[in-house]
């Protein structure tokens, strides 16, 4: 025989046929709050998050590396069935004279999947779920628990609703100071206590199978008022300790992994359900900024009145003008508040991506990542469905080719507009070569298929000549083989920049043809006395003229280097494997991320990621050019 000691220094006895992996797993289970030790102690702080200590006796085979090596097991399928999250963190194991003592964190037990069913939330937003998810309190009241329970290790657990309601497992809500009982629907009214108490949490449970677990133990950070539970025990004003009740049902698993055909045992179970209603205490930590802040402020304060700093500052010239310019400053006003409310305050959504973001938790609510808020960006280099490198790289030169030919193309055409007389032609001209920039990227993939659609067939086959694109009818009638545009991804980097250029040229011209006419016509007319024709004053006035317009043009495209049209690759490309060598940008990625857990913070991640590199372009490209003699834009 040997034993596993529990924290009140009794010793639960395990038959000596079990294995020591079975043992550990059942220890390291126990710490992750689904276990089979004689008992558990939890505690939840304010957001559910919180921590578990067990104690083992120090038998043979049981060592620090087998605990650790269970642990990691354990932890890594909790982690496949909460979302890919890591949920379970190993703190610390502790040696004693004859025990272990493994001290095991948990993240937001709500989220936690595959050691039973947990909720964790405001006690008003309970009570508006409870005809959606939460139907925690009304079922288990009438003794029908939930119909099904899944853990980390591939067992099922099934309950027989033949059964239900069960009045030997049911219960109702009791309040936690006098032990009387409390009428279920007034408890969970739209205007009960639980609907209007701003500060109320209520956590739920649900666990199965716990073998040799006579009680689970809950604390939490505030005073609990209620609860319900077949058999509980209030041992505090925030703590309460759970024991069993017996449901009969199906266990339902595999013998081993070679094993095809599952395994079903009808049992009597034992099952903790119930609830617990709490009031959150004060927030030690919120209180101890306050205090810190206000002590800050009051020694600034004292120091500046102590130091005449602030007799400097109101007696200074800046002060002075301030004040003479009052008027001013206060027209300043609500530019700054909108400058403030429609472009700062946006950006503290940024923390989305040091977050694994959830919609019903919020921005503030959700918790931080891992790796000390960096996990998504690691996964943007490490973990993507393509391999990262090719994914920049294709970012980089789809956005170098649109650069380089773009900027030639909008100069270039600035130029002939200028060339021309005014009158209708110039007019008409120029509206057509504006009227792409504001046709929307799916009518352009409706002309491009026009031009690209490729029949299915062989290319002598009249019933399929009809069914190419133009561009392949061109190549046949020219006794050329047609091409499959939609599998050829070797062309798609030529096709999107040009489909860009003729898209947006037009419209870029605007800029450069106002630089052009504003360039004095003395200048021109200098360099012809001189002798020189069109491409002289191309060269010497034109070009030289466009300089401050170029360098700002300059220093905003490069800051859209690593920038991706993600509208325009997606519309038209379709996010096509077949494709993908040459067109998968980080941006279509994160697209085919949506529905995933990480959506939200991976493309806050990559967002941000982007930003700060075009920052640093920008920053670099305005100091070189100013270097050069051409004006930065600051």
């Amino acid at each position: 025989m040997f034993c596993i000691r529990r924290s009140g220094g009794v010793i639960l006895k395990i038959k000596k046929p079990l294995k020591i992996l079975a043992l550990v797993l059942i220890v390291i289970t126990t710490a992750l709050l689904l276990c089979s030790c004689s008992t558990i102690d939890v505690d939840i702080g304010r957001k559910g998050s919180g921590t578990a200590i067990v104690t083992i006796a120090k038998e043979e085979g049981v060592t620090e590396d087998s605990i650790r090596q269970s642990f990691d097991e354990i932890s890594n399928g909790v982690k496949v069935m909460s979302e890919d999250q890591e949920r379970l963190k190993l703190k610390s194991i502790k040696q004693t004279d004859d025990a272990f003592i493994v001290t095991v964190s948990f993240r937001r037990i709500n989220y936690v999947k595959g050691l039973g069913e947990f909720s964790y939330m405001k006690s008003t937003d309970f009570v508006k779920e409870l005809n959606n998810v939460e139907k925690v309190t009304i079922e288990y009241a009438k003794g029908i628990y939930k119909n099904t329970l899944k853990n980390y290790g591939g067992h099922d657990y099934k309950f027989d609703n033949a059964t239900r309601p069960n009045k030997k497992v049911a219960f109702t809500p009791t309040d936690a100071s006098t032990g009387e009982s409390l009428e279920p629907d007034k408890f969970l009214s739209a205007d009960g206590e639980l609907a209007n108490n701003k500060k109320g949490m209520v956590f739920s449970f649900f666990i199965a199978d716990m073998v040799g677990v006579e009680s689970i133990t809950f604390s939490f950070d505030g005073k609990i008022k209620a609860y319900g539970s077949v058999n509980a025990e209030i041992i505090d004003e925030n703590t309460i300790k759970i024991f069993p009740v017996i449901q009969k049902g199906k266990h339902i698993y595999f013998e081993n992994a070679q094993s095809t055909e599952p395994i079903s045992e009808t049992k009597n179970l034992e099952v903790y359900a119930g609830f617990v209603y709490f009031e959150l205490g004060a927030n030690k930590l919120a209180i101890g900024l306050i205090i810190g802040v206000s002590a800050v402020l009051i020694a600034l304060i004292v120091w500046g009145i102590l130091s005449g700093a602030f007799k400097k500052i109101f007696t200074g010239k800046k002060f002075k003008s301030i004040v003479k310019n009052y008027d001013l400053y206060i027209m300043m006003i609500p530019a700054i508040a909108l400058l403030i409310l429609f472009c700062y305050l946006p950006m503290t959504g940024v923390i989305m991506a040091f977050k694994n973001f959830k919609v019903v938790d919020g921005i503030w609510g959700s918790e931080w990542t891992s790796m000390g808020g960096f996990k998504h960006f690691v996964d943007l280099i490490t973990k993507p469905t393509s391999d990262f490198g090719k994914l920049a790289l294709n970012t980089v030169i789809l956005a170098g080719l649109k650069f380089i030919f773009g900027f030639v193309c909008a100069i270039v055409l600035a130029v002939l507009f200028s060339y021309l007389r005014d009158g209708i032609f110039k007019k008409t001209v120029q509206t057509i070569s504006y009227f792409p920039y504001f046709i929307s990227w799916v009518v352009v993939y409706s002309i491009v298929y026009l031009f690209l659609a490729t029949a299915t067939g062989t290319a002598s086959d009249p019933a399929t000549f009809a069914d190419q694109g133009i561009l392949n009818k061109i190549i046949i009638k020219l006794g050329g083989t047609p091409i499959e545009w939609y599998n050829s991804p070797q062309y798609w980097r030529a096709i999107l920049t040009f489909t860009a250029i003729w898209k947006t040229v037009g419209y870029s011209t605007i800029v450069y043809l106002a630089a052009i006419t504003s360039i004095n016509p003395s200048l021109y007319e200098a360099v012809s006395i001189d002798g020189g024709g069109r491409l002289k004053q191309l060269w010497y006035v034109t070009i030289p003229g466009l300089f401050p317009v170029l360098g700002v043009q300059v220093i905003f495209s490069l800051g859209n280097l690593v920038r991706d049209d993600f509208d325009q690759i997606y519309t038209l490309t379709g996010g096509s494997a077949a494709l993908s060598e040459t067109t998968e940008v980080i941006g279509t990625i994160v697209y085919k991320s949506i529905g995933s857990p990480s959506a939200y913070s991976d493309a806050a991640a990559m967002g941000l990621m982007q930003g700060l590199v075009a920052l640093a372009l920008v920053l670099s490209s305005n100091k070189l050019l100013k270097k050069l003699g051409v004006d930065g834009v600051f």
